[in-house]
C-alpha cells in the first residue's frame, strides 16, 4: 500500500466516524424499542399472578364445597420419566460440547444432567414397588 492510498483510507475512515457520531441511528425508535422488554415482563408477571390467583380461588372453592381430593403423586414414576429426558439431554449437550469445543470444562453442562438422570434411573431401578 503506497502512503497516498494509506493517507486516502485514513481519511475516509475518519470521514465514517464523524459520520456515524453525527447520526444516530434509529435515535426515534431506541424508547419502543427499550420498552418492549418491559413491557413483556411486566404482561409476563401480571399473567402469571392472575393464574396463580384463579387456581389459589378454584382450589379454595373447591375445598369449600367438600370435592377436595388429595393428589396421588408416584415418585417412582416422576423419577423414571425425569431420569430419561435429563439422560437424554445431557448426552446430546455432552456430544454437542465435546465435538464443538472439544475436551474442556464447558462439558460439565451436559454431565451434570447425564449424571442426575442416570442418578434418577438408579433410583427407579432400585427403590421398591407399592
Amino acid at each position: 500500500m503506497t502512503p497516498e492510498e494509506k493517507e486516502a483510507l485514513f481519511r475516509s475512515l475518519e470521514e465514517i466516524r464523524i459520520a456515524l457520531q453525527t447520526h444516530q441511528f434509529g435515535g426515534e425508535y431506541k424508547a419502543i424499542l427499550y420498552s418492549i422488554p418491559i413491557v413483556g415482563i411486566i404482561f409476563g408477571w401480571l399473567l402469571l399472578f392472575f393464574l396463580f390467583f384463579w387456581w389459589y380461588r378454584q382450589r379454595m372453592a373447591i375445598i369449600k364445597a367438600g370435592l377436595y381430593q388429595r393428589e396421588k403423586f408416584d415418585l417412582r414414576l416422576y423419577s423414571f420419566f425425569l431420569g430419561l429426558i435429563l439422560t437424554f439431554v445431557g448426552i446430546s449437550l455432552s456430544v454437542t460440547f465435546i465435538l464443538v469445543l472439544g475436551k474442556s470444562l464447558a462439558m460439565l453442562g451436559g454431565l451434570v444432567p447425564l449424571g442426575t438422570g442416570l442418578g434418577l434411573l438408579c433410583y427407579y431401578k432400585w427403590s421398591p414397588k407399592k
